[in-house]
């Protein structure tokens, strides 16, 4: 068998399709890698979370390395975390996308056991606050507070670390959970916002969701936690936590996580019952204070109907009302046409007894009458009265022809 140019173009291109499979075959799946900010005063394990999540999907988990100071809407913005839970009552930030509502986060304050206010009329000046788990609902609670006494900056400190001795008010913003008080410190009492040292408890009892978005009233039963101040019910309010993450994280990623939460609630529920006993996928997410992330939109609606079985009663209606309006244009066409058609007769009639009259009238008269027929036809023609197809030709040869039969008359009649 003779060696043709084919063979040789097919056989030079054998070594490297065998390269590229050798690559191909030695080349791993590369997984994506999250990295969640975990709160300082941890409610969970993130060991726990990061088996279930590793073992139900292709996810790596890491527990994400952030200064004290950086706040978890920084640290995306960073680009030190992927994943932070944050309340739901933070403004919006660009670039920061939602991807589940977790669980409520409610307010605690303990106060220092020997706190004496300087100015009873606004015991909140010269007071040092700590807020824990770098909560931006503590600080926004801790800015309402302090207005409303009147306070500025500088009449009262912020700090998101616990300074033994120094802190007045301890700010902890998460779950009701008596088996960690790590946020708890010696010394200190639970104290709720009715207490002689808030002026203004009446707004906490029925106004804070007009002033703090998001936020609502709530009641931490007598006895919940075994620790000073809770012998009675607390007055407080509560948010939501919300589970965040930046925009440009991948859609895959994210739609793997969503899905693990969701499908993996139970074995999450039994690590942190406080935490993940309220995820659902049937929240709305206008109430979220952050667009979803497309992976986490795309779970949540992969059993949505298409656009199409959507609106197929709309578009039934559509296209049935579609093929009336065409055949209501179709029959008025046609019934124009025939309209026009009827005129074009009535000029035939006129043409026909012209030619066969009897007695014939004068030529001179006669031909002047088809004069006027043609100028009329011509000009209901032009006016769209009349259309220029065959029938409009039958009549002008028509014309034609008379005139030529009554000149020919004419000139026998003179010979």
């Amino acid at each position: 068998m003779p060696y043709t140019t084919g063979m040789k173009i097919k056989l030079t291109l054998i070594p490297g399709l065998l390269l590229c499979v050798a690559l191909l075959a030695g080349c791993e799946y590369a997984a994506p890698t999250l990295r969640m900010l975990i709160d300082d005063h941890r409610q969970l394990s993130p060991e726990a979370l990061q088996a279930i999540i590793e073992e139900q999907s292709n996810i790596r988990f890491r527990e994400a390395q952030v200064p004290l100071d950086v706040s978890p809407l920084q640290a995306l913005a960073d680009d030190t975390a992927d994943l932070a839970l944050i309340e739901n009552s933070s403004a919006f930030v660009e670039g920061v996308r939602a991807v589940l509502p977790v669980y409520e986060r409610v307010l605690h304050i303990a106060l220092r056991d020997a706190y004496q206010p300087a100015d009873p009329g606004r015991p909140l000046l010269g007071a040092d606050f700590y807020i824990a788990n770098r909560s931006a609902a503590g600080n926004a609670f801790v800015d309402l507070v302090t207005r409303r006494q009147e306070l500025d900056i500088g009449q009262y400190r912020t700090t998101p670390v616990y300074e033994d001795g120094v802190t007045d008010f301890i700010i902890y913003f998460g779950p009701i959970n008596p088996d960690n008080t790590s946020w708890m410190q010696p010394g200190y009492s639970l104290v709720s916002l009715d207490n002689d040292l808030n002026p203004h408890r009446k707004f906490y009892e029925e106004s804070i969701s007009y002033t703090a978005p998001n936020m609502k009233p709530k009641i931490i039963p007598a006895l919940t936690y075994d620790l000073p101040g809770n012998s009675e019910a607390l007055l407080t309010v509560a948010v939501d936590a919300i589970l965040v993450t930046r925009k440009d994280v991948s859609e895959s990623a994210i739609y793997e996580l969503t899905k693990t939460f969701l499908e993996q609630k139970p074995r999450l529920t039994a690590i942190a019952p406080h935490l993940f006993s309220g995820i659902n996928e049937s929240f709305d997410p206008l109430t979220l204070n952050f667009p979803l992330h497309r992976g986490a939109r795309a779970y949540l609606e992969r059993d949505d109907p298409g656009f199409i079985e959507r609106y197929a009663e709309t578009i039934n209606m559509l296209v049935y009302l579609s093929f009336l309006m065409i055949s209501a244009f179709l029959a008025f066409a046609r019934w124009r046409e025939h309209r026009k058609k009827d005129r074009i007769d009535v000029f035939y009639n006129r043409v026909l007894l012209i030619r066969d009259e009897q007695p014939p009238r004068p030529a001179a008269q006669r031909l002047a009458d088809l004069q006027r027929i043609e100028r009329e036809a011509f000009n209901s023609l032009i006016s769209e009265k009349l259309s220029a197809n065959e029938s409009f030709r039958i009549f002008t040869d028509l014309l034609g022809t008379t005139r030529e039969e009554i000149r020919d008359c004419k000139q026998e009649t003179s010979a």
